[in-house]
């Protein structure tokens, strides 16, 4: 990957990261934790391009996949809950 793309990936995760935190008040938990994947995200590529570290290589890589793996998990299990929460309250409110 050429120098210029490598840091276009970091500016690519920053952006992002400042506009899900924008959005995230209206999503909520689920936006905010979006916001900290982007920002997890500007820091590990940003170590590739400007610090030159093998981030993707080894032992690096493994660490880098676990943590993508962690972050899926916590924002599925968060929207799920979210939207079993908006679903019972939809539930409730045709009750009454």
């Amino acid at each position: 990957m050429t120098q210029f793309l490598q840091y276009g990936y970091v500016f690519l995760w920053a952006i992002l990261a400042v506009l899900t935190f924008f959005i995230g008040r209206k999503q909520g938990p689920v936006g905010y934790l979006l916001s900290v994947f982007f920002v997890f995200m500007t820091v590990w590529y940003g170590l590739r391009a400007f610090g030159n570290l093998p981030v993707f290589d080894g032992v690096w890589g493994y660490i880098f996949r676990g943590l993508l793996v962690v972050f899926l998990a916590v924002i599925v299990f968060i929207w799920w809950k979210s939207r079993k929460a908006a679903a019972e309250n939809n539930d409730d409110n045709r009750e009454q």
